[in-house]
This record gives C-alpha cells, sequence and structure tokens, in this order.
C-alpha cells in the first residue's frame, strides 16, 4: 500500500530565511529613526526684562498762549512825492529851508541851500525858475485890462445917456472880464514859478540841475515821508483768516533780531495774489527815530489767535515715525506709547494737540530704549 503527500507542501528555503531577516531589519531601521528624532525642548524660563532708566516731565497747562509765526516783510515810506514843474521856465536855483530844524538829533539852520538827503517842511521853497517871461506876459495882460476896463466905464457912462447900445457895453464888458482872467492865470503862474514842497519829509532826489529847462510835468524833486513806515508782508492764505484791521504786530530788522518794535495792522488786500495766493498786509509803525529805512528787509512777528490750556512739550522727547509721531509715558512703572499729533513751534518745546492729557508723566529723557509695556525707572 503507497504513502500519499501531505496536503501542505513544506516552504522554500529562501522564504523560511528572508521573511525573518525583513522583519528583523525593519525593527532596527524603526530604532535608529526613533534614536535620530530631537529630543523635546525643556519649557523656557520667562525672564522678566530689566528697568530702563528714563527722566520725566509732568505735563501742565499752559494758561494762555499766543499762536505765533514769523514771516520776512519789506519797508515801504509811508508817501512818496514826486513833485513836478507846473509851467515852463529855466531852473535858476534851488531853494532854502524856511526856518530852522531839528531833525533826528541834528540841527539844520534857516536860509541854508537845499540838498539831496535832508529834511524839508510843507511850503518850503524847492526851486526857482526864471520868470522874465512871465513877468513880461503879465505886464502886457495888465496893460490890457486896464484899457478894457477903462473902455467898459466909457461905454457904461454912454449907455446912461442913451448914446449907445446895450450890445456894445455888453461886448466890453466881455473883453473886460477875459483881460481879467488872463492877469490871474499868468499871476497863478508866476507863483508856481516858485516850486515849493507839498509835503514835509526828507528831500529824497533833485534830478534837474539848475541852468537845465523844465516842462510842465517834469519831475524836480522827490520827498519821501518816512515819519511813519508801512511794512508789507504777504499773508498765506491759510492764515489771512486770523487777522483784522487795529491788531498788533512786531518786528525787527535782521541786523538787530532782538530789537522787536510794536505796529498796528492798517491794511489788508481784499483780493489774493493770483500767483502766490497770499494776500497783502501792511503794517504801519512809528519811525521818528529812523531806524527803518525803506527797501530794508524785516521779520514780521504776527499772532494768529491766543489759546487756553495748551500743552507744551520738549522737541527732544518727541519719536518720529514714517507716518505721525509718538511719545511715552509713564503708568504703572512701564513705558506706554501714545501717538501724538503736534502743532506749532514755540522754542525748544512743540504744542500738543491731542493724544496726551494734562498730569501724565511724559519720558523726556531715555525714551528711544524703551518699547510698549517695557519696565522703567524714573529718576532725577
Amino acid at each position: 500500500m503507497q504513502t500519499s503527500e501531505p496536503a501542505n507542501r513544506r516552504l522554500p528555503f529562501w522564504r523560511r530565511v528572508l521573511v525573518p531577516t525583513l522583519l528583523i531589519g525593519g525593527a532596527a531601521v524603526a530604532v535608529a529613526l526613533i534614536a535620530m528624532m530631537p529630543a523635546p525642548e525643556p519649557p523656557a524660563v520667562q525672564s522678566e526684562r530689566p528697568p530702563v532708566n528714563v527722566r520725566v516731565q509732568r505735563l501742565v497747562p499752559v494758561p494762555e498762549l499766543p499762536d505765533m509765526f514769523e514771516l520776512t516783510a519789506i519797508v515801504e515810506p509811508r508817501r512818496i512825492v514826486k513833485v513836478a514843474a507846473e509851467v515852463a521856465g529855466r531852473i535858476e536855483r534851488y531853494g532854502s529851508r524856511g526856518q530852522k530844524l531839528v531833525w533826528r538829533g541834528a540841527t539844520f539852520e534857516a536860509d541854508r541851500p537845499l540838498a539831496e538827503g535832508q529834511p524839508v517842511s510843507a511850503g518850503d521853497p524847492l526851486m526857482f525858475l526864471n520868470t522874465d517871461l512871465l513877468r513880461a506876459r503879465l505886464d502886457r495882460a495888465r496893460a490890457q485890462f486896464e484899457f478894457d476896463e477903462r473902455e467898459y466905464q466909457r461905454l457904461e457912462a454912454l449907455l446912461a445917456r442913451g448914446t449907445t447900445s446895450q450890445r456894445e457895453v455888453d461886448d466890453a464888458r466881455s473883453k473886460r472880464d477875459i483881460s481879467k482872467g488872463m492877469v490871474d492865470e499868468l499871476a497863478y503862474e508866476l507863483e508856481r514859478a516858485t516850486i515849493v514842497a507839498p509835503i514835509g519829509g526828507v528831500l529824497n532826489k533833485l534830478p534837474r540841475e539848475i541852468g537845465e529847462y523844465a516842462q510842465p510835468g517834469d519831475v524836480v524833486a522827490e520827498i519821501v515821508d518816512s515819519e511813519c513806515v508801512k511794512i508789507a508782508v504777504e499773508i498765506p492764505e491759510r492764515d489771512v483768516g486770523f487777522f483784522e484791521l487795529g491788531e498788533k504786530a512786531w518786528i525787527a530788522p535782521l541786523a538787530t533780531p532782538d530789537a522787536w518794535c510794536e505796529g498796528t495792522i492798517t491794511y489788508l488786500d481784499s483780493v489774493a495774489n493770483p500767483a502766490t495766493r497770499t494776500t497783502r498786509m501792511e503794517l504801519t509803525i512809528d519811525n521818528r527815530d529812523g531806524r527803518l529805512r525803506s527797501g530794508q528787509i524785516v521779520r514780521a512777528r504776527l499772532v494768529r489767535q491766543v489759546l487756553a490750556d495748551v500743552l507744551m512739550i520738549p522737541l527732544g522727547s518727541v519719536v518720529p515715525l514714517e507716518v505721525g509721531y509718538e511719545v511715552y509715558v509713564v503708568e504703572n512703572g512701564l513705558a506706554r506709547r501714545r501717538p501724538v499729533k503736534l502743532g506749532f513751534i514755540k522754542g525748544r518745546d512743540v504744542r500738543v494737540e491731542s493724544g496726551l492729557e494734562p498730569g501724565q508723566l511724559l519720558i523726556i529723557e531715555g525714551q528711544r530704549f524703551v518699547s510698549d509695556g517695557q519696565p522703567v525707572r524714573v529718576v532725577e
């Protein structure tokens, strides 16, 4: 009787060897990978930041503070009068001062010939024109008037006796009146051959020389009235609404920046300059001491308004940002960031329009070494 083969044949050798080898190798690789993994870090110990030494200033509002700004301005005389000849004639001589005059510490005697740069009073003769022709014409006109007057009187007598007509009398009266008008006209011209100063001031120019012939309308003298001067200043469009006539302002020459003098706003143009968008304003200032000269450049200090309860902080405490500004205050021993809106600058301080409150402790030194929430130590 034959023996039958078992139902399950034995596995091949390579399969019996390979499977355990793969299992052992995979376990070894897993162990190696686990060993190479980083160990979990221990929890970090939270350390406190050391405090930063700072100096502070308690914010106290200023009860009243003028909002001022400065602009450059030009000095102008109150008046410049160009004196012209009213009649024709050759210039014979310059005039002389009618009376003794003390002006800006100097004494000018009477009856001395006038010269450029000297003071004159209203009515002083500036120059005399030749009057020979005018006198001859006046003599002829007077003779004609006397003749016409006698003729008129004769015809009046004849009319009373009825030996002449009313028309002849009327014609004689007209001729007499015309002759009288010619006499008056030539007398006025003769009077105007002496050219007098219409105003008091400084005889700035005598453009005509003795011997030259002047025609009516020719400028023969220039008088500058600088007892009071005008300060012309151009006001920016954004500021012109703050000013009214009669308000005070101050000016100082560039050469003496601390010598401020007070003036009054006397003119404010109603139309802005279309090219610059500025408005002309004039200040009037007493200049009897002559400290200001026409054409001089000065600084004008103007007050927009007087503000109440103004917070002013040192410029050095402000931290500029790409957009805007910030400061730091101390609250409960910590630095706190405060964005601020700034206004005008006065000296080394700047106005804070928003962002701070009175009574806060503002960091004025050390603010660049702190951040929001940084512990600080206030030092004196």
